[in-house]
């Protein structure tokens, strides 16, 4: 499946960041309070995992494998 061999190039890490720093630059920086964004080191591991859940889901998508169950999905 090339998809999955793309996929497999790309760190879920690096494209959370990348999409963390997209989110931050739409928004002044600012949080969904308003308050400034931390760094994504001081963000909590539990966030930083929704982060990169995120950006794999909009890869796959992307790259035509659909969205997939994420990690700890809960189906509804």
């Amino acid at each position: 499946m090339a998809g999955a061999r793309v996929m497999a190039r790309h760190d879920p890490t690096e494209l959370a960041k990348t999409a963390y720093r997209a989110y931050g630059g739409a928004t002044g920086g600012k949080n969904y309070q308003g308050l400034p964004m931390p760094a994504w080191e001081n963000l909590t591991p539990a966030i930083q995992t929704a982060w990169e859940v995120a950006a794999e889901a909009i890869a796959r998508q992307v790259l035509g494998m659909g969205a997939g169950p994420a990690r700890g999905e809960h189906p509804r």
